[in-house]
């Protein structure tokens, strides 16, 4: 096919019978037009898309990713609890006009699934509990719902923030710099929040607590905090199973040193009965953020708020337990909290070779504990293992990829072998026995769980694992660890860091 520059007056230049000679004065009227046309075939928005968002935590990702651009709708403001049942005019209205919908799911928001089951917006509709990328967990009063309280997981939130920012993008390609530039910013923001949460709770995750609502199951099993009981299930409204209360009171008196953590903005009226007797104190999360400030900030601060609230009150034993001890630069109020990872092991590789830490002297170590069977946490990490090894180029030969398994019941080193080949040739894959396993993750202060499956084989479960990248300096020492999702490119820029030291 011949280009619009190859033909003049509609004709192709072959078919002309004779030379056409254009006058001097023409020339630069049709140069003015050759250059004009690129333009006209990239179609340019004057505005930026209108983003509406259902509630605080979520919106605060959009207002970070459009930061600078735009402001993105908060539709459920104010109470910022309420769940939402009923819009009103106003905000269907605004619904309606949006290019973007970001919302939780019907568990917190039944009115608005109704609304957009009517069709009656122009826009695209994300549905963050819908995602297949997410570690959506099923409620644990009702397993036929999901538990609508995933931002709790920081690492839910780096994932979602990846869907949004490529959402945009799409969307609105001129800005496409600034996106990414916000991306990011807030990546990097979240991934050490993560990492903070990561550290902070490993020595007070042994403490048994309370809930008077059922909003922690994320956070339970991402930073390995021990969860008691609930006096009530979220959603269950002002009636509270007696019996289950009175379970949750006795369980409390017997627990001695524990918590109790409320909601702001939950109703909770059988609170001072719960409390009567116990000994025990009641400590006020707010989960949802509605206190602060909504915009770009708000999901940081409150997940730090959280944090400092349930470690202020489950970590006061260890306080004095814990004073003098070293302190790890790496690890957020170390003198409450010590680290003390000793990255020491001994396992299998892919190929049979017995493999320890030592191996490595003279190059750094990216490590990351997972299992093949895993669904997408694992994947993903890989993934972003395999990137950060062509983002270092030729720094590349001064890093090792490792793969630690924490399910050698399934992952033989045939497996690992056929796994680890779809990602990248460089990765070594190892396992040991249960016990190996075991004390291994225990040296790294690494988590891991078998979960069994609801009603199926024995042999189909998944693994709850921590999740994070360890780096490991040129003498096998412990240096920092990485947030799970952080983009490869922080990931890569912060070893050449380690590098060039």
């Amino acid at each position: 096919m011949l280009s619009p520059l190859s033909r003049i007056h509609g004709a192709p230049i072959q078919d002309l019978k004779r030379p056409y000679l254009i006058p001097s004065f023409v020339l630069p009227v049709l140069l003015l037009l050759v250059l004009l046309l690129p333009l006209q075939a990239v179609a340019v928005s004057a505005d930026p898309p209108s983003v509406v968002v259902s509630g605080r935590p979520l919106h605060s990702l959009a207002a970070g990713m459009m930061q600078g651009i735009a402001e993105p709708d908060l539709l459920i403001d104010g109470e910022g609890t309420r769940r939402f049942v009923e819009p009103s005019d106003a905000e269907r209205s605004l619904l309606a006009g949006a290019d973007l919908i970001i919302w939780s799911g019907r568990e917190l928001e039944p009115g608005l699934a109704i609304l957009l089951q009517q069709r009656r917006h122009r826009g695209q509709v994300l549905e963050v509990l819908a995602s297949k990328d997410l570690k959506v967990l099923p409620a644990r009063d009702d397993d036929r719902l999901r538990d609508p309280f995933y931002w709790l997981d920081s690492r839910n939130m780096l994932i979602l923030l990846d869907a949004i920012a490529r959402l945009l993008i799409e969307m609105d390609a001129e800005r496409a710099p600034v996106y990414e530039r916000n991306w990011q910013r807030m990546a990097a923001a979240i991934g050490e929040v993560d990492r903070t949460l990561e550290f902070g709770y490993r020595d007070v995750s042994g403490v048994p607590v309370f809930f008077y609502h059922d909003t922690h199951q994320y956070f339970q099993q991402a930073y390995a905090m021990h969860v008691a009981g609930s006096a009530a299930a979220f959603g269950a409204g002002p009636e509270v199973d007696a019996e289950r209360l009175l379970d949750v009171r006795n369980r409390m008196s017997q627990a001695g040193r524990t918590c109790l953590f409320t909601e702001k903005g939950l109703a909770e009226p059988h609170l001072d009965l719960i409390l009567s007797g116990t000994g025990v104190k009641a400590v006020e999360l707010d989960s949802f953020g509605v206190s602060l400030q909504p915009g770009p900030d708000l999901y940081v601060q409150l997940m730090r708020e959280s944090f400092e609230a349930i470690a202020g009150c489950v970590g006061e034993s260890q306080t004095q337990e814990t004073a003098g001890t070293a302190v790890d630069p790496y690890a957020p109020d170390v003198r409450r909290f010590p680290e003390r990872i000793t990255p020491r092991y001994l396992m299998m590789d892919q190929f049979g070779r017995s493999v320890s830490n030592r191996d490595f002297d003279g190059r750094v170590q990216l490590i990351n504990f997972g299992y093949t069977y895993c669904p997408d946490v694992c994947p993903t990490s890989l993934a972003i293992m395999s990137q950060t090894m062509k983002l270092l180029d030729e720094d590349a030969d001064q890093v090792q990829p490792i793969f630690i398994t924490v399910d050698p019941e399934r992952d033989k080193p045939e497996i690992l072998k056929e796994y680890l080949a779809y990602f990248d040739e460089r990765l070594i894959g190892l396992s040991a026995s249960p016990e190996v396993t075991k004390r291994t993750a225990e040296l790294f202060k690494a988590r891991y769980q078998r979960v069994p499956a609801q009603g199926a084989d024995p042999r189909r479960y998944t693994m709850d694992h921590t999740a994070s990248l360890y780096l490991l300096g040129r003498k096998g020492e412990y240096l920092t660890k990485f947030a799970h999702g952080l983009p490869a490119r922080e990931v890569a820029e912060r070893i050449r860091d380690y590098l060039r030291e």
